[in-house]
């Protein structure tokens, strides 16, 4: 399949440029549309595929192009036909080449599968002027066996979608005159081949004849006419072919020799020539247009532009509304603190909350984002201050202090930062001494980021280690590995007296950590902790 959809694309580019035509549809009469019986549910596709484009849309004008079809699945899901309603003929098996590949859900009558059919359409998008003027092709390599030799190795080159060329080298076994004792000769052989074009998405081969000619470095000269065919196999690129034919030696310097895997009797120049092959064709770039720049080419090919996503809210203002200080504004209700139930796991502290507010003349923010806020926090923050209330009037009132006159009207807004920082409050935890803080990536202890100060390292349900009869006379230290909900993932004793590391780890394992917050975030980290300090 593979072979196909390289073909596909690749002879757009080969073929000759032309005045820009429509594709000629091939319209089949759709049958009447019977009313659907009780109980029936029609087959559910699941597109995991997308078409090629056609090569014969490639010089229309651009624009987009509908095809539609019908498609027959099975009680399994499988498909079993795709019939042409409405499409030229290469769009139809680009479509139909696609639509074989995708899973269905079969029809249902009374909650039981059944066979059923759907209508489906397909727009192509065709976005080139005209196709490329030079040939642009395609190579694979070619391991066989028979043909001039023995075995051999090729390299095939294909230009557009039915013409190749095949050159290499195949080993034939032979015998000097006066001499029993076999030797390999090498043989040099080139072919040209016509192939058959594609005519149905069922279609997984190719089939042509190849003439060429073959000779070795003894003065063996011959040429060969041959029916050749290749079979596509379910891995990428892989296929399997096969010669048939004959082959016509002109000059033979030896009088006993063998042509490939046939027997030469030395009097009867024409011989069966018979070869099997392995080819691999390289793969190309999965595009909708295949495109080898080359020095000086013409720029006929017109690249996808596809239209502006929407800007990402990355907090920058409102372009062209007037910004002022938020302690500018009177607010008239509303609370300051938004809340977020994602905050239950953090630790006691205050995080930075910054929201950027677009506010109507009537008192009310419109847009509401985050330009500063822990990311667990941003979306109930903005909702938050979407149900803030400021005085009315006031961004007329703003813009004819800042005497901007022809914005100040009636629907008049004005933008401005407001903070609302999280307060986190709790009566569960508490702080545990730390030597020092790393942020864990992908397993990897790294230092915390410049000018970010030391954590504090909390936790809940402490239990100081049972010193008993052991008092550790020096520090101690262990390295407690946490994930970004603060849960333990490793831990080892690092340093210190141990003998004492038995009460240590054993107080770690009723400890529940919080997470540790850098920045506001939620981090894993590798925590050290002073245990022997307590």
């Amino acid at each position: 399949m593979l072979l196909f959809v390289v073909l596909t694309a690749l002879a757009d580019d080969a073929a000759p440029a032309s005045a820009p035509s429509l594709p000629t549809p091939v319209p089949v009469p759709s049958a009447p549309v019977a009313p659907l019986p009780p109980g029936y549910v029609a087959p559910v596709p699941h597109p995991s595929v997308d078409p090629l484009m056609p090569q014969s849309y490639r010089t229309v004008p651009r624009g987009d192009y509908p095809c539609k079809v019908r498609i027959l699945v099975t009680a399994a899901g499988t498909v079993k036909d795709v019939e042409n309603i409405e499409c030229n003929e290469e769009a139809y098996y680009a479509l139909a080449t696609a639509i074989v590949q995708w899973k269905f859900d079969p029809a249902l009558q009374d909650g039981q599968p059944v066979a059923g059919e759907l209508v489906y359409e397909n727009t192509f998008s065709v976005q080139s002027y005209l196709p490329r003027k030079h040939i642009v092709g395609f190579v694979g390599a070619v391991a066989s066996a028979g043909g001039a030799g023995w075995f051999g190795a090729d390299a095939r080159v294909h230009f557009g979608e039915q013409l190749s060329f095949s050159g290499g080298v195949s080993f034939d076994q032979d015998f000097l005159p006066g001499s029993n004792d076999p030797i390999w000769v090498p043989n040099v052989q080139v072919d040209v081949a016509i192939s058959s074009r594609r005519r149905h998405f069922e279609h997984r081969g190719i089939f042509g004849f190849a003439v060429g000619g073959f000779g070795d470095g003894y003065g063996s000269v011959g040429m060969l006419a041959a029916f050749r065919g290749e079979l596509m196999t379910p891995v990428p690129g892989l296929s399997l072919g096969g010669d048939a034919g004959i082959s016509l030696l002109f000059a033979d310097s030896l009088t006993i020799s063998d042509v490939g895997i046939w027997q030469r009797d030395g009097k009867n120049p024409i011989y069966p020539w018979l070869r099997a092959s392995v080819i691999w064709y390289a793969p190309l770039p999965k595009d909708r247009f295949v495109v080898v720049p080359r020095e000086h080419d013409p720029t006929v090919y017109e690249a996808v532009i596809p239209p502006p996503d929407p800007p990402i809210d990355t907090g920058r203002a409102f372009d062209g509304v007037y910004s002022l200080h938020w302690s500018e504004i009177e607010a008239s209700a509303g609370d300051n603190t938004p809340v977020s139930e994602a905050f239950a796991l953090y630790p006691p502290g205050v995080y930075r909350c910054d929201i950027r507010a677009l506010i109507n003349n009537a008192g009310r923010a419109e847009v509401a984002r985050a330009e500063i806020c822990p990311k667990a926090a941003r979306e109930a923050a903005e909702k938050n201050v979407l149900q803030w209330e400021w005085s009315e009037g006031q961004a007329y009132d703003a813009l004819k202090k800042a005497k901007k006159a022809p914005e100040a009207r009636a629907d008049a807004r004005v933008q401005a930062l407001f903070p609302a920082p999280i307060f986190v409050r709790r009566d569960d935890a508490e702080p545990v001494p730390a030597a020092s803080v790393q942020v864990l990536e992908d397993g990897v202890a790294r230092p915390l980021p410049r000018r970010v100060a030391t954590p504090t390292v909390w936790v809940s349900t402490f239990i100081p280690p049972d010193w008993g009869q052991t008092r550790p006379t020096g520090s101690c230290f262990v390295d407690v590995d946490l994930d970004d909900t603060g849960r333990v993932t490793k831990m080892r004793w690092a340093s210190g007296e141990i003998e004492v590391s038995g009460q240590v780890l054993e107080a770690l394992q009723g400890w529940v950590f919080f997470p540790i917050i850098v920045v506001g975030e939620r981090v894993a980290a590798r925590v050290r902790l002073s245990m022997c300090e307590y």
